[in-house]
C-alpha cells in the first residue's frame, strides 16, 4: 500500500512537471517568437545593413518629426514628405547628423522619394 501511494504521488509530480515543459513557453521568458527573431533587441544577423538603417530612421522619425507635438503629426504623406526630407538635410530638426541618413533613407522606402 505504501509503495503504491508513493509511485502515485510520484507519476502525478512528473506529470504535471512536464505539462509545464510542453507549455510553449520560451527559455527567454517568451522575449521571442518560434523562430528566434526578435527585431526590439535588434541583435540578430539576419537582418541587413540597409534593415537596420531604414528602422532607426523609422524611430527618428517617430521621435523627432511626427511626435504628438510635433508639426508633422499625422501630417506626414507622400505630398508633405519631400519637404520634410529638404528639411532633415537642412538640418531644421534636433537629428544628429550620424542619424540623417537613416532618417533620408526611412523616407526615401517609405515615400519613395
Amino acid at each position: 500500500m505504501k509503495r503504491a501511494l508513493i509511485s502515485a504521488t510520484l507519476f502525478a509530480l512528473l506529470a504535471s512537471s512536464t505539462a509545464a515543459f510542453a507549455s510553449g513557453t520560451s527559455p527567454r521568458g517568451g522575449a521571442g517568437d518560434d523562430w528566434g527573431t526578435n527585431i526590439v533587441r535588434g541583435n540578430n544577423s539576419r537582418f541587413s545593413n540597409k534593415d537596420r538603417l531604414i528602422s532607426q530612421g523609422r524611430a527618428q522619425v517617430r521621435k523627432y518629426i511626427t511626435c504628438k507635438s510635433c508639426k508633422y503629426h499625422d501630417k506626414l504623406n507622400r505630398e508633405t514628405a519631400p519637404e520634410v526630407a529638404q528639411a532633415v538635410r537642412a538640418g531644421r530638426f534636433k537629428i544628429r547628423d550620424a542619424r540623417r541618413n537613416a532618417v533620408l533613407a526611412y523616407l526615401n522606402e517609405r515615400y519613395g522619394l
